[in-house]
């Protein structure tokens, strides 16, 4: 009798769990991101993506900490470092960051004031500016090296070179992407707020007090 009863509890535990399963929509429609029909291996890729990206995130405030700055102005520096050659200007080293104009100048403004950064004219722009570092960024980052070599090769160290190249490729198209997001999810929200302030047109059959 009371086998009886513990298949009984089984087939209703497993019934109930699927019930569960199919209760919330997919959030993805995508074939190409669904197993199964379902989005259950999708989410737990974002959730994946999340995480990492929080790792990233962690160690480059860390690689900062190591020379005294924030992570934003440790990877300002670092893309100004690494990309400068005869000089590069804000809007250059926003896009290869893929941040806005305005908070990479905040933060360039912030490491010129630490004396790490250097602003330079433009030689056919006067209204443009040029960046570089500045000999006391050199020697900070000379020191951080060898710590920045061993943190990322932990970091990336699951990667071969075919997997490095698949990933790096991905990215880059990721990045255009979750900028495709963006932009959708804004124009989705102007459609929402334009509906919230449009007027509740009455019923049918529901006639106004006088």
């Amino acid at each position: 009798m009371s086998g009886g009863g513990k298949v009984k509890s089984a087939r209703k535990t497993r019934a109930e769990r699927d019930s569960n399963a199919t209760y919330y929509p997919k959030t993805v429609s995508r074939p190409a991101l669904l197993v199964n029909d379902s989005d259950k291996v999708f989410r737990q890729m974002v959730y994946d993506t999340l995480a990492f990206a929080a790792r990233i995130q962690e160690v480059r405030s860390r690689f900062g900490a190591f020379i005294g700055l924030p992570g934003a102005q440790y990877s300002v520096l670092m893309a100004i470092a690494h990309q400068q050659d005869e000089g590069i200007g804000v809007n250059a080293i926003a896009e290869h960051l893929h941040l806005s104009g305005a908070f990479v100048t905040t933060e360039i403004n912030k490491l010129v004031l630490a004396g790490l950064v250097e602003k330079r004219e433009h030689p056919s722009d006067r209204r443009r500016v040029l960046l570089r570092i500045t000999e006391r960024a050199r020697e900070r980052l000379r020191e951080l090296s060898p710590i920045q070599v061993q943190g990322n090769d932990a970091l990336f160290d699951c990667l071969d070179e075919k997997a490095f190249e698949t990933l790096r490729t991905l990215m880059a198209k990721l990045v255009v992407c979750g900028d495709n997001a963006l932009r959708l999810l804004d124009y989705l929200g102007r459609v929402a707020e334009s509906d919230d302030r449009s007027p509740t047109p009455l019923k049918q059959g529901v006639r106004k007090r006088r």
